[in-house]
């Protein structure tokens, strides 16, 4: 491939996921040129036509190769994401996985496995690696700030007493807050903090009619030696801080939540705002506490604008991917042992080929 020729990409998927999340970042990206998106429905083409009329719109995958197309991003229901990978992988194309990037771990290792054989790059798309938060978090960590750490709390509340009907659906089509919440936990614990020794977990079913659960709670021990307690849930109409973590030298917390999404809502987009994309008020930043007292920490820019770019520098093999699939089958195997520890109401080990 000429390194001077855009990427040409694709989405499949133009519901909230494909046109708010990934559409305007793929569009943003340097490197990457959205042309076509894959779509069956008729009101989602008229949306592709309104937002983007150079980009051409096809019902399947297998129309995307004839297109020029080389990639495709997978953002479509959850219990399709890994039978939709496999059919891009087989196309010859290279292939991003919105979350979850499987239903459980078994299959996330296969698919794994198949874009080894095939030679293609597959990422899982993990945009909150580059939260503003978890940045300043890793900052202050590489500083020395915080000293050993012990203790690390990370919480996505949210407060939909309506269920959708989305996460009416139940845990075998991929419904419930573990899967659609979790791996973005758990990632991020796993980044910050390494391989996981043990889980127990907590899974409820608070809202009529949800069809799984929506309020979870993990406890994770790392083998570094870190304690992580991770929540997620739409019934949470009081949030808590947002990260929370304590060392030996200090604690740092950080209340609400990453701006990007909102930027993203509200129709923003990177190239838009320039230099003002991801950056946090003042109102939002976050407090180290140390001996001495407590001070107010700026936070570092969010950079969801930086994954696609490096997404595109990986399929020209000039790069490693952004996030490593294998990372995506350890994430996995920690979301089945999280739902073991809950039926069983005991700690599930995680094994270290896991």
């Amino acid at each position: 491939m000429n390194s001077d020729e855009p990427v040409r990409w694709a989405l499949a998927g133009y519901g909230a996921g494909g046109r708010t999340f990934h559409a305007p970042l793929i569009r943003s990206a340097a490197g990457l040129d959205l042309v076509a998106v894959v779509t069956g429905s008729p009101d989602r083409q008229a949306q592709v036509r309104a937002d983007d009329p150079a980009a051409t719109t096809v019902p399947a995958l297998e129309e995307l190769p004839a297109l020029g197309v080389v990639g495709v991003t997978i953002t479509t229901p959850s219990a399709t994401h890994a039978p939709l990978a496999h059919q891009a992988l087989d196309l010859g194309l290279h292939v991003v996985v919105d979350k979850p990037f499987a239903l459980n771990g078994a299959a996330a290792a296969e698919l794994v496995a198949h874009a080894e054989r095939a030679g293609r790059v597959l990422v899982p798309y993990q945009n909150r690696r580059w939260d503003s938060d978890l940045l300043t978090l890793l900052r202050l960590l590489e500083d020395g700030e915080l000293g050993r750490v012990h203790r690390f709390v990370s919480r996505i509340d949210r407060f939909r007493p309506v269920k959708s009907s989305w996460h009416g659906a139940g845990a075998e089509q991929g419904g419930g807050v573990l899967l659609d919440l979790g791996p973005h936990l758990v990632d991020q614990a796993t980044h910050l903090f390494g391989p996981v020794r043990s889980v127990h977990a907590e899974l409820q079913t608070i809202r009529p009619g949800a069809g799984a659960e929506d309020e979870v709670e993990l406890h994770l021990e790392h083998v570094g030696g870190v304690h992580s307690t991770l929540a997620a849930g739409l019934a949470s109409a009081a949030p808590g801080p947002r990260l929370q973590v304590n060392g030996d030298r200090g604690g740092f917390v950080i209340d609400g939540f990453d701006i990007q999404e909102e930027q993203l809502k509200a129709g923003h987009t990177p190239a838009g705002l320039g230099q003002e994309w991801g950056v946090e008020p003042e109102s939002a930043w976050g407090r180290l506490y140390t001996a001495d007292g407590h001070r107010v920490v700026p936070s570092e820019r969010g950079a969801w604008d930086s994954y696609y770019p490096a997404v595109a520098r990986s399929v020209r093999g000039q790069a490693p991917p952004p996030v490593d699939a294998r990372d995506a089958v350890r994430t996995a195997r920690i979301l089945d042992a999280a739902r073991e520890s809950a039926a069983r109401g005991a700690v599930v080990p995680i094994p270290e080929t896991g």
